[in-house]
């Protein structure tokens, strides 16, 4: 029997979670938290490469500094679950130019979600041929020489109210910039962002108009101890000498200009006390070329709920009776779609209930990568150093759900 696999993760030394896909929803999003306590730090990582925790079944695989984690909630084949790590590895390689680390991961990532997309479909291999997966995904991968790098991570997080109508109640965006560096010596950094008042700034400093397109406000900005507030605070510049390692290089708030990723429109009728129409319409409003990761859609219904019939146009949807709600889940969902769920609630009917459904909001789960609510964008990072090496910087971006919810 082929492994089914219900989800994979790719770690690095200290168990921290580089990229992961679920493919079933058999197991918890938490099994990764599992892996590092039963069996990273216990230091066992060596005695065997299947262990059973919890019902469910770890087979992981140490690749240079990453171990690459399969979990499975059913009896698989071990056999084929390592011949599939094997060969997605050698995947890998091919489409990075023969390297396969923590690096590559993370300078490739958005091109290795859509391999796990193509290589495994529902927990079950698909062709692992590099040359024919290169025929129709022609992503070149990123191959870096260099080893003075320095990563940038915007990871923002958007809450959003809005009403049935559509008319938005509240919204605002907090994000971070997360920086890891490996650079020798003691490096001066100055980061350049769209915001408004670094780029009036900037323009009067050399008295002539600044031609950046859009730019944003940011609202209670604070940073890591290495930047150098006075000059900030003059120059309204982001400059500091970086600590070696992964530190967070600051935070920030917007609540002006937000671009919302989804739309959702929702049509919930009641018919009389024992049935309810549900009509979900979700549209996507980032770019054609970009995917939103793990989408999830909770729609509330009333706890007397007995049966449900749904008709999805995209991904799979369920009803869940411990949260009382209708849960639409969409693992890719491309920019520019507009993907419906159509859905027949019926009731039991009790004389003893008399108070009104209060209908709770629609609340939605997401990740949409290299997108960004506030419309930050790093315009420069610039290293000064007397040894003149030479530096390459990688910046990614992405934007997931805080508290995003809609009236229904």
């Amino acid at each position: 029997m082929p492994v089914a696999a219900s989800a994979i993760y790719f770690l690095n030394l200290r168990g921290d979670v580089l990229i992961n896909r679920l493919y079933r929803d058999d197991v918890g999003g938490n099994m990764v938290d599992a892996f590092r306590m039963h069996i990273m730090q216990t230091k066992e990582l060596g005695t065997c490469p299947v262990r059973q925790i919890g019902g469910c079944s770890f087979f992981y695989m140490r690749i240079s500094n990453v171990y690459i984690v399969i979990v499975v909630s059913s009896n698989a084949n071990v056999a084929c679950a390592f011949k599939f790590v094997v060969e997605a590895v050698a995947l890998f390689k091919s489409y990075f130019g023969g390297a396969f680390d923590e690096d590559a991961i993370r300078n490739n990532f958005v091109l290795i979600y859509e391999l796990l997309d193509e290589i495994m479909d529902f927990g079950y291999p698909q062709n692992l041929s590099p040359e024919i997966l290169k025929l129709y995904i022609t992503q070149e991968g990123v191959r870096s020489p260099f080893s003075s790098k320095v990563f940038l991570d915007i990871v923002e997080s958007v809450n959003l109210l809005m009403s049935s109508k559509g008319s938005v109640l509240r919204c605002d965006v907090t994000g971070k910039i997360l920086m890891k560096c490996f650079l020798s010596g003691m490096p001066d950094l100055k980061l350049g962002l769209n915001d408004k008042i670094g780029l009036e700034k900037e323009s009067q400093l050399k008295s002539r108009p600044t031609k950046s397109g859009k730019t944003i406000e940011l609202d209670d900005v604070t940073f890591h101890q290495c930047v150098n507030l006075t000059r900030f605070n003059s120059e309204k510049t982001v400059s500091f000498v970086p600590p070696d390692g992964e530190f967070e290089l600051m935070k920030y708030r917007i609540t002006e200009g937000v671009n919302l990723p989804f739309r959702v429109l929702p049509t919930i009728k009641e018919l009389g006390r024992t049935r309810i129409e549900v009509n979900v319409k979700i549209k996507s409003v980032f770019g054609a070329k970009m995917f939103a990761l793990g989408v999830v859609i909770k729609i509330p219904v009333p706890k007397q709920t007995a049966k449900t019939n749904f008709q999805v146009t995209s991904g799979r949807a369920k009803y869940n009776a411990a949260i009382d709600c209708l849960v639409w889940k969409i693992r890719k969902f491309p920019g520019q779609t507009e993907p419906t769920l159509s859905a027949e609630v019926e009731l039991i009917s009790t004389m003893t209930e008399k108070k009104s459904w209060t209908r709770p909001p629609i609340q939605m789960e997401f990740q949409v990568p290299m997108f960004t609510a506030s419309g930050l964008r790093v315009r420069f990072l610039k290293v000064w150093e007397k040894s003149g090496y030479n530096t390459v910087e990688w910046v990614r971006y992405i934007t997931k759900a805080g508290s995003y919810e809609i009236r229904c």
